[in-house]
């Protein structure tokens, strides 16, 4: 007997839909912004964006010499992406191209596009390198072997490469940095300096580098590369006084964490000038790196366990704390997110204190996000690699400046520098 239309639509109607299956989400717990009896929310000031910069972190899990990577967006609702899912990526670094994550370690190059939630794979490095350093400027992605090697294999020669489009080109060489072993004798190669990079910073169009030894104690200078020139040159006689990376806080002002103070956040001026022959003081032409840390009025700044530049002054510090549930045999992890911002520093007018070398930093926010996996998709333990802010949203936040002195529009912003043209804001 056949059923009538009607009879099959109620039937069908009435039957529950499958319910999803659930994925890994981050769900916020706390947040530190309370508001005030008798007070409504502040209207935002104006011209400023209502879109807030996306940041992304990569969470590294599973054994530490094969980990699984994935990614997730730091905001409440956030699903986790897995990156690599076949095979494993040892040994990886990661940095925001454009409006891409990249990803390069030992075996391969992952390209990951959070607006699509796609992966692809990248050109790989011919010669590998473990946990390079990877700095991306003007939609090039630079590669820098973070502890050269001069035997044969991995961190081996060339040490210094650059990528100049995320398609299927590749890598080129480029000249490594003075402070490398490039050129030892035949006494010192049996046995070879430990050089490991120790800080490093983007100023401008140079990149900044600091290296220790582990044989000698003594510094061994900054060194700048010109990213336009294509050429290194010694910039500072001492290292850089900050430990990894410095992330940009406009203004020529960093943030990193300061080896004289253990660790703990420190705001420096960090600006490269040329001094042409016949100024006094210098007079060579070459470059000098002025560097100065600022006297900072704060109450504390965590820095936690990865730094993130946020636009506009402000930057987020992220701590990452996992654990194992014996139970439910899955992973329990918590986020604490704060971000903090520059404000103009209150100096009486019979303080003697220069007020250009004193700065204030206030925390805007502190929010606690907990990861739940219900399908055990992320395995114990489980470490942040990196967090980064997509330069859409960055260059959003902060605006452009349009320079048509060529006939070309070009954009410019004031903390990322010039981009690439074909860019989409949106």
């Amino acid at each position: 007997m056949m059923m009538p239309d009607k009879k099959r639509k109620k039937i069908a109607a009435a039957a529950p839909a499958p319910a999803p299956a659930p994925v890994a989400r981050l769900v916020r717990v706390r947040s530190g912004n309370k508001k005030r009896k008798g007070k409504g929310k502040e209207a935002p000031a104006e011209g400023s964006a209502a879109k807030e910069p996306a940041v992304y972190m990569v969470l590294a899990h599973g054994v530490e010499e094969e980990p699984t990577h994935s990614v997730i967006e730091v905001a409440a609702g956030a699903t986790v992406r897995r990156l690599l899912h076949s095979t494993s990526g040892r040994g990886m670094s990661f940095a925001a191209v454009g409006t891409r994550i990249v990803g390069v370690g030992l075996d391969q190059t992952t390209v990951y596009d959070p607006k699509t939630s796609t992966v692809r794979a990248g050109c790989r490095l011919v010669f590998p390198k473990v946990n390079p350093v990877l700095v991306s400027h003007g939609g090039k992605l630079y590669a820098l072997s973070r502890c050269p090697s001069v035997v044969n294999g991995r961190d081996f020669e060339p040490w210094f490469l650059v990528l100049d489009s995320l398609g299927y080109f590749g890598w080129r060489e480029l000249p490594p940095p003075p402070i490398f072993p490039c050129r030892l004798n035949p006494l010192e190669y049996r046995d070879p300096p430990a050089v490991r990079v120790a800080a490093y910073a983007i100023v401008g169009s140079h990149i900044l580098l600091s290296v220790s030894v582990q044989q000698q104690g003594q510094d061994k200078g900054t060194y700048a590369f010109d990213m336009d020139a294509e050429q290194w040159e010694m910039v500072l006689d001492t290292n850089l006084p900050f430990t990894g990376q410095a992330v940009p806080l406009g203004d020529h002002r960093f943030v990193a964490c300061s080896m004289a103070k253990g660790g703990a956040a420190s705001v420096y001026y960090m600006e490269v000038m040329v001094f042409p022959p016949g100024i006094a003081g210098s007079g060579t032409g070459k470059k000098e790196l002025s560097i100065v840390e600022l006297q900072v009025e704060s109450k504390r700044i965590v820095p936690g366990h990865l730094l993130c530049a946020m636009g506009k002054g402000s930057f987020s510090s992220f701590d990452f704390r996992s654990t194992a549930s014996p139970a439910k045999q899955d992973i329990v992890a918590r986020i604490v997110h704060r971000t903090y911002s520059q404000a103009e520093a209150e100096v009486e007018a019979d303080d003697s204190a220069d007020t250009d070398l004193v700065v204030t930093v206030k925390r805007e926010d502190r929010q606690i996000y907990k990861l739940r996996d219900p399908h055990t998709c992320l395995a114990h333990p489980s470490w942040p690699v990196a967090a980064l802010t997509i330069v859409l949203y960055f260059v959003q936040k902060c605006g452009f400046i349009e320079n048509t002195a060529t006939n070309k529009q070009r954009l410019t912003c004031k903390s990322c520098g010039p981009l690439n043209r074909g860019w989409n804001l949106v």
